[in-house]
Parts: structure tokens; C-alpha cells; sequence
């Protein structure tokens, strides 16, 4: 099953599985509809940069009905280390070859676990939680006043942005972090001095 809100992505990505013998039996654009939809699988391919609830919010819950391989742009450290944490099997970059995917379906399905070979040095030298510095200015100063206690439409007043856009760098925030909710987002800011 395919959950990846670009269509173009996913019919390549159907493409692929089906040359490589693999059956899709499923594809959402988006996590809501997925976990919202009757199905049955036995791996779940998940981008994390989804609209609406992100790849790692709804990881846990579609992890509890198959096997998760994420695919994703995000290879820095926190992403990954996170995806395993809340119930992933695998994770593939974006810009693996075609064969890396074939091979990471093949030791999902023995019951192993997959970590690209690219991934595997950075994660190991990035066990450290990421920085302030991965936020762009923007995403900073959201989470800084969040920290501080303000609501997300206070925040957006203050800031001279709309609610959903002020959200939307929340959500890139909690992403990049490879935190889940907002209380996280504030334990961490605190932690960091953002606060």
C-alpha cells in the first residue's frame, strides 16, 4: 500500500512494485484517508511530508496493520532514528535506486529490518537530538512563542501570518525535530532556550 500525497510519485512508485512482482493494493494522498479506509497489506511505503497529519504522526497507528517502509527526502538523523521509535521496519531515501526498494520489500517480508547503507553512517554519528539550527527563522519564532505559552492564533497575530500558515510551520518544525505533538514541541524548545 502507497501513502504519498504526489501523484506522480505514486504511479511511479506502483510502477516499480509491480515489475518487481509486487501487487499495490492500496493508494492514499494522505495519512487521514488511509488510516480512515478499510485495508489489508503487508508493508505500507509512508512519506513523512504529508498534508495534514505528518508520515510520523500516523506511523504508530499504520504500523499496528503492516509492516512500515518510510520513504523519504528526509535523511538527517532525528527523522530516521524517530520513524523506528514509533514502529517503522524500514527507510529508504528518496534518491535510493530501484533495486534498493526491491531489496528492502525483500527483508521486510523475511522479517527483518532495512536501513539504507547511505543512512546508516549519519545515523550513528547524529544520535544527538537536532539543534535550533535546523529551523528556518520562521519555524523559530513560531515555536518560541508556542513555548512561551501563546496559542497558534496568537502566535499567527503576532507574527502578521494566517492561522493555517503559522500550522503549516509548526508541522515543518515538529518534522525536521522528529517530534510528534506540541507538547514535545515545547519541551524541546524550552530545552534548547527557544522559550
Amino acid at each position: 500500500m502507497l501513502v504519498e500525497d504526489h501523484h506522480l510519485v505514486r504511479k511511479g512508485l506502483s510502477l516499480l512494485l509491480e515489475e518487481g512482482g509486487h501487487q499495490v493494493v492500496a493508494e492514499f494522498a494522505s495519512a487521514e484517508e488511509a488510516l480512515a479506509t478499510p485495508w489489508e497489506a503487508e508493508v505500507v511505503l509512508l512519506d513523512l511530508n504529508l498534508p495534514g497529519m505528518g508520515g510520523l504522526e500516523a506511523l504508530p497507528h499504520l504500523a499496528q496493520r503492516a509492516k512500515v517502509l518510510v520513504v523519504s527526502m528526509h535523511n538527517e538523523p532525528a527523522y530516521v532514528a524517530r520513524a523506528f521509535a514509533l514502529g517503522a521496519r524500514g527507510y529508504l531515501p528518496k534518491d535510493a535506486l530501484d533495486q534498493d526498494l526491491l531489496e528492502a520489500l525483500a527483508r521486510l517480508s523475511q522479517g527483518l529490518r532495512y536501513l539504507h547503507p547511505s543512512l546508516t553512517e549519519a545515523l550513528l554519528e547524529g544520535q544527538a537530538e537536532p539543534g535550533p539550527e535546523v529551523l528556518s527563522e520562521r519555524e523559530r519564532a513560531v515555536v518560541a512563542l508556542l513555548a512561551q505559552g501563546y496559542t497558534l492564533s496568537q502566535v499567527a497575530e503576532r507574527l502578521g501570518l494566517s492561522v493555517k500558515t503559522a500550522s503549516t510551520y509548526k508541522q515543518r518544525a515538529l518534522n525536521k525535530l522528529g517530534l510528534m505533538d506540541t507538547p514535545e514541541l515545547v519541551r524541546w524548545a524550552r530545552e534548547h532556550g527557544l522559550a
